[in-house]
């Protein structure tokens, strides 16, 4: 959200650890410590405090009987272990939270510690209306929550620091998802001999090959596209789309959807670049040679199309695998394989992924309890293990949460299933951080055979994918995320990412119409009812309709 060079960040971080040194010298407070009365991340408080919240709730999921907002398994669970009590000050239904927090804070009506996501996180510290948590966060935070914001190259530190000082706990994601990779059907290139396409002529041919040997019986469709208003690529403000065109984009270096740098520190939007007017050439010319999707922007269902066998490639992140088992359900023989392609024209891929966290835990200003939002994610992340084994409980009735996972999970899990199968030594890691290894581990013989080096698709136990918990994660991370894996071997992984994950004020206005406009538009324009030239045209009334206003405001925003 806010760029902050190297010295910047080591000047905070210095800070940081000087406010966690007069913490420690205050132990007289009533703060949470250890048995020896020290100050600590899984310290407890001498004396009761109340933590205010307000809660997001799926009305779906009921409570268990006999439990209540404030008296669950949960607050049960905090109350022993930090002796924290919970008061909620108001509950609202999943769809409405964002609108009645936005009321909250409008008014100045807060709670002490709540979730925010990063619009409302911006609207927060500009208004003041945060508690500083720089002079808690080094003694408090618990090891493995550094270690998951370490993980993200410096990001999760900078979305949380506001002038040099520390606002909030941050979600981390895990990074995979956002790629957007090429999966294909293996076996039907296996069955003409082909390679896996690497460029985008290799990409058209293999398409044109399946098209044109009906491999998915008539009116096979060569790439598919989304489903009717699905997203023809993924954007600042919605990743982890799936079936969209993106991979295509990608290889032309074009990033519709996200604000990106031109390389002169100048930030322009993704959709209004010469890079994208090209690769829209290049969707157009597919569309009309037959092997892009021919119910583009009608399609039903593009679900229905992949599992039913009519489908040879498409885009999506590596988690597709959960759902191979209804495809091969249809057909035994399907092999859905994931690529890192088609590459640029510089043998590079160049990979839109979304931001490293997109919800953050922050405290009233004034609140005399600060470093409670910690500690409740400190409990929260060493006890989600017992959590999943002792309660039912849906995790969003625990207070303050944000989800905290280290970026590298899913490239992590890779490389230590990788050398289970190869036979070398696991990489040391910590069950409590990679929580899912152990289970991946220990599945892998329910879902292949031994000696598991073999991943054609008769070596699946394909008999136990609908049984098995783990067959689908297995099959995202060995046939999916693997592709990365091997990507970043190469060394032609270029990560992309949006300057910002958040609309700015004009933005709230107007960025509706604008991207109505832009969604009819490309569309137009692929499908060949409009002339490439329309690009140009929409630009220029992108622009004049608000985008040159908003595009100011994007760079002020980045300059922060």
């Amino acid at each position: 959200m806010r760029k902050r060079n190297k010295a910047i960040l080591m000047a905070g971080m210095a800070c940081m650890m000087a406010f966690g040194t007069v913490v420690s010298a205050s132990a007289s407070e009533n703060l949470p410590v250890d048995e020896n009365g020290d100050p600590s991340p899984f310290g407890k408080y001498e004396e009761p405090v109340t933590v205010e919240i307000v809660q997001s709730i799926n009305p779906t999921i009921s409570m268990p009987e006999g439990d209540t907002a404030t008296d669950n398994y949960y607050t049960r669970y905090i109350k022993d272990n930090l002796n924290i009590d919970i008061s909620v000050k108001w509950s609202a239904a999943s769809a409405d939270y964002n609108e009645k927090l936005n009321l909250a804070i409008a008014s100045n009506d807060l709670p002490d510690v709540f979730t925010v996501n990063e619009q409302q996180f911006r609207k927060l510290l500009k208004s003041d209306m945060l508690e500083d948590l720089t002079p808690y966060f080094d003694t408090y935070t618990y090891d493995i929550i550094k270690q998951n914001i370490d993980s993200t190259d410096g990001k999760a530190m900078e979305n949380i620091t506001y002038n040099d000082k520390i606002y909030a706990v941050p979600n981390v994601q895990v990074e995979a998802d956002g790629y957007n990779l090429m999966w294909i059907r293996q076996d039907w290139l296996d069955e003409l001999g082909l390679e896996a396409p690497q460029t985008i002529e290799e990409l058209e041919q293999v398409a044109q090959a399946f098209v044109d040997n009906n491999m998915g019986g008539e009116n096979t469709i060569g790439i598919l596209g989304p489903t009717i208003n699905g997203a023809l690529y993924n954007t600042f403000l919605s990743t982890n789309n799936l079936n969209c065109l993106d991979g295509i984009f990608q290889a032309y270096q074009s990033y519709p959807g996200f604000w990106v740098e031109d390389g002169e520190g100048n930030v322009v939007y993704g959709s209004t670049t010469q890079e994208t007017k090209e690769a829209l050439g290049e969707l157009q010319k597919m569309y009309a040679d037959g092997i892009l999707d021919q119910e583009l922007g009608v399609r039903k269902d593009a679900d229905e199309a992949w599992k039913s066998g009519k489908a040879g490639i498409l885009f999506s992140p590596w988690w597709h695998g959960y759902n191979v088992k209804d495809c091969i359900a249809n057909d035994a023989e399907a092999e859905w394989k994931a690529y890192a392609a088609p590459l640029a024209d510089d043998g590079n891929w160049y990979a839109k992924l979304g931001g490293v966290g997109n919800s953050y835990c922050v405290v009233r200003k004034g609140y005399e309890h600060p470093e409670a939002a910690i500690m409740l994610n400190n409990l929260l992340r060493k006890s989600e293990g017992t959590f999943q084994e002792e309660t039912s409980l849906d995790s969003s009735y625990y207070p303050g949460r944000v989800v905290i996972t280290p970026s590298d999970e899913c490239s992590f899990s890779v490389k230590a299933l990788r050398a289970k199968i190869n036979g070398e030594e696991i990489p040391e890691y910590d069950p409590l951080n990679y929580k899912l290894l152990d289970s991946d581990l220990a599945s892998l013989d329910e879902c292949l055979e031994a000696p598991y080096d073999d991943l054609s698709i008769e070596k699946w136990k394909t008999e136990n994918m609908s049984t098995s918990a783990s067959f689908g994660r297995l099959y995202s991370l060995l046939m999916g995320m693997s592709a990365v894996v091997d990507a970043e071997d190469e060394g032609i992984v270029n990560k992309v990412y949006s300057t910002t994950y958040t609309q700015t004020d004009t933005m709230e206005r107007k960025w509706t119409n604008l991207k109505k406009k832009e969604d009819e538009t490309f569309l137009k324009i692929i499908i060949g009812e409009e002339s490439l030239d329309a690009f140009d045209t929409f630009v220029e009334e992108w622009n004049a309709e608000g985008g040159e206003e908003i595009t100011a405001e994007v760079q002020e925003l980045a300059n922060q």
